[in-house]
């Protein structure tokens, strides 16, 4: 794998990966992620400025409402026929010091069904070497810290995509006070509802408003 990163940026097939996306093209995304890996391509670059990208342009897409739920789902899957390709190259990639990566619980909270930003989230934190346990979405607050008591991560996140879902953020936080088990991890919150303002609101740890950004805060979160 090549290590000039900016030159990966400048291939056109980025823009191609990207383009497949927003077209709502699933096998042209996977052939062209496994062309761009065929070109020696780094699978991270691969998946932040091509799979990601194309992601985020549908979901800004969705909330300016250009399109709406069954093109991001669509855009989803064809985000994954990338992410199935370069997922097991970034799995053999030592991205990470080995004194900030951790364990992580990821879910999408009670009666949320979305799971498109959680699942981007996840590839990214594993690709940087953290070990990242997916509860999936729809998860109860109880099932939240019994699964923190259970696997005794570091930091747990939780994604809600709606306005009336977010509140189970707060409840889960209330949750693990009640069950004496707050400050033993770090808590951060995502979606599109939710703001810097929100986690503080609830008290939260963190925030991000994208994966790359959320990469960070969780590695800023455990070197605190």
């Amino acid at each position: 794998m090549t290590d000039e990163d900016t030159a990966d940026d400048l291939d056109p097939i980025i823009d191609d990966i990207q383009q497949a996306i927003i077209d709502l093209e699933e096998d042209k995304t996977g052939e062209l992620t496994q062309e761009a890996l065929d070109k020696d391509l780094n699978p991270l670059v691969i998946l932040q400025e091509g799979l990601t990208e194309g992601v985020r342009t549908v979901g800004d897409k969705f909330g300016r409402g250009e399109v709406f739920l069954p093109e991001l789902a669509m855009s989803a899957d064809c985000m994954r026929s990338g992410v199935e390709l370069v997922e097991p190259l970034l799995d053999e990639m030592d991205l990470a010091d080995e004194d900030t990566a951790g364990k992580v619980i990821m879910g999408t909270v009670d009666e949320d069904i979305h799971n498109i930003g959680k699942n981007i989230l996840i590839t990214m934190l594993k690709a940087n070497g953290f070990d990242v346990v997916d509860l999936g979405v729809e998860i109860p607050n109880e099932d939240f810290v019994q699964a923190v008591k259970d696997e005794e991560p570091d930091i747990l996140g939780m994604s809600a995509l709606m306005t009336m879902t977010m509140d189970h953020q707060e409840e889960v936080i209330e949750l693990l006070e009640e069950e004496g088990v707050r400050d033993d991890i770090k808590v951060m919150v995502g979606g599109a509802p939710t703001s810097e303002e929100w986690r503080d609101e609830i008290g939260a740890d963190g925030y991000a408003d994208n994966a790359d950004a959320a990469v960070e805060e969780a590695t800023d979160l455990l070197a605190e």
